[in-house]
């Protein structure tokens, strides 16, 4: 059963969650956020939330939305190792202070915007932030439309060690490194991520707008335009879609996609 946005308080939307990641991973959660004093949520009127199951996209999505006017930073704001390294630096009492000053600094005074699995969303839960904000956010879906290249982006990303652009990878991946049944188990995963976070949306009476990875890469001002209307913001009118992202996808990916392609039929 669907609720209403804004129906559900901070311990109903965490034990929701929870039915999605179970309670080792919440408890591994809780643990990294620490004890904390919840303080009311500074943020500004209009919130985005990006959907995302691994390899789809969301930090090429990020990057162009932070390119709208509307936000700083577009990422994985509530990881709890990410507030722990803000609340390190600037020697802020704990990991609800941390996210208090992100909010201030990654968003603007019109938007705030975060990228979110189910790690992120339990992050944002436990903190107050999701049932504080949740009746005024507007949320995004981020899929890819081959499944098959994002699995192997995923097995490949895993084996090597390099998820980003930016990271150093800790092993060179070859064609001989090829494992279809590693691809296998990613591709499985992404659809059971997939799958969930759009159960997640239908209970908490949300409609994501459904968008694709390769239609971002074909018309990136279009999904930057498309997002700010959904916020009911400006873009922009000198908007540039250049990212400093480098595109991981190679003639190994490709060959890697090809022969599970021919191995797995069926996941085609």
């Amino acid at each position: 059963m669907s609720q209403s946005p804004g129906a559900l308080s901070r311990d109903q939307l965490c034990a929701l969650i929870e039915g999605y990641i179970g309670g080792a991973r919440m408890a591994a959660i809780d643990e990294a956020l620490g004890d904390f004093a919840p303080e009311p949520f500074a943020a500004p009127p209009r919130i985005l939330c990006i959907l995302f199951a691994s390899r789809s996209g969301s930090s090429y999505a990020g990057r162009l939305l932070a390119k709208t006017g509307l936000f700083e930073e577009v990422g994985e704001n509530f990881a709890p190792d990410q507030l722990k390294a803000i609340a390190q630096r600037r020697e802020l009492p704990d990991l609800h202070a941390a996210a208090r000053w992100m909010i201030g600094r990654r968003g603007t005074e019109r938007a705030f915007g975060y990228k979110a699995g189910f790690s992120v969303l339990a992050s944002a839960a436990r903190l107050g932030f999701l049932d504080e904000t949740l009746e005024r956010t507007q949320f995004v879906a981020l899929r890819r439309r081959d499944r098959i290249a994002q699995a192997v982006s995923l097995a490949r990303a895993e084996m090597s060690g390099r998820f980003h652009s930016n990271q150093q990878q800790d092993r060179a991946v070859t064609e001989d490194d090829y494992d279809g049944e590693a691809i296998a188990q990613c591709l499985h995963r992404i659809e059971r991520a997939e799958h969930d976070l759009a159960d997640f949306a239908e209970r908490i009476g949300v409609t994501p707008i459904l968008t694709y990875y390769e239609d971002i890469c074909a018309d990136p001002a279009r999904f930057a335009a498309s997002v700010c209307d959904r916020l009911d913001l400006p873009m922009a009118g000198d908007f540039d879609a250049s990212v400093d992202l480098e595109i991981l996808r190679d003639a190994v990916s490709e060959a890697w996609a090809a022969r599970f392609r021919e191995d797995w039929p069926v996941s085609s």
